[in-house]
């Protein structure tokens, strides 16, 4: 069984998570944590187990636990503190990190397994590699812009699958950032459409999220992953290609 803790387990996507990670056969609950002050014994948030304030984790849960991070950037420093105490691997899908973040992961990455990815759907790093031969393809009078597309309490604008997929797009395509235009729109769960245009023709690319759960049918694949590996900083194309049917 693999041991598996949630961080940001107070969250909407914590919650969610939570029920996941329980329903799989070969993967047992052992820890939800939130920020520290807020912790709760158990019975209260959860049936069987406290919630765990940040600050705890290494010395309440088992070593080599994998941990899923949906939480805020700001909590970063602390969890890679106690994660490192844990020699526990990392699933992200916390967004908005900075660049000394990034490289803070990237470090961690050396030593452990990490999983990042701004979204955890199976469509978007498909929709990443379609942009990225697209980037490769398509002639140079050829201009991309995308748009994004999100409930209205979502905060950061633009969303970072947005950010990612632009950085894709425009790592192997270079010249200058994609316009991205963001909507707040009612209960939207999440769509990115992207637009290729020149004189004589015009190509439309779209991912449309129908449910939440869409947003986690790779974190269960990334956490079997990480628990097979030994470092490495990964993005889910990665993983869906490890775990593709004819993978090895």
């Amino acid at each position: 069984m693999i041991q598996v803790a949630v961080h940001g387990a107070e969250g909407r996507m914590g919650r969610l998570l939570t029920g996941l990670v329980e329903d799989a056969a070969d993967m047992d609950l052992c820890g939800l944590i939130t920020e520290t002050g807020r912790e709760q014994p158990a019975g209260t948030f959860h049936a069987r187990l406290p919630l765990l304030g940040q600050s705890a984790v290494a010395d309440s849960l088992p070593e080599g636990c994998v941990i899923i991070d949906f939480s805020l950037a700001k909590a970063l420093e602390g969890l890679l503190e106690q994660t490192a105490r844990l020699k526990a691997p990392l699933v992200v899908g916390t967004t908005g990190f900075s660049d000394a973040q990034l490289a803070a992961l990237a470090d961690f990455g050396r030593s452990r397994p990490v999983v990042m990815a701004a979204n955890f759907s199976v469509g978007i790093p498909a929709l990443q590699m379609l942009l990225q031969l697209l980037a490769r393809t398509l002639p140079s009078g050829f201009n991309a812009e995308q748009v994004e597309t999100h409930h209205i309490t979502k905060l950061d604008k633009p969303s970072g699958t947005a950010r990612h997929l632009a950085d894709a797009y425009r790592q192997v395509r270079g010249g200058a950032e994609v316009p991205t235009h963001s909507q707040r729109l009612g209960g939207v769960i999440g769509e990115h459409t992207w637009t290729f245009s020149d004189a004589e023709e015009t190509l439309v690319i779209s991912h449309r999220a129908h449910s939440r759960q869409a947003f986690m049918r790779g974190v269960l694949p990334s956490v079997r992953y990480a628990a097979a590996q030994d470092n490495g900083l990964v993005g889910l194309t990665e993983v869906l290609q490890w775990t593709a049917p004819n993978a090895g």
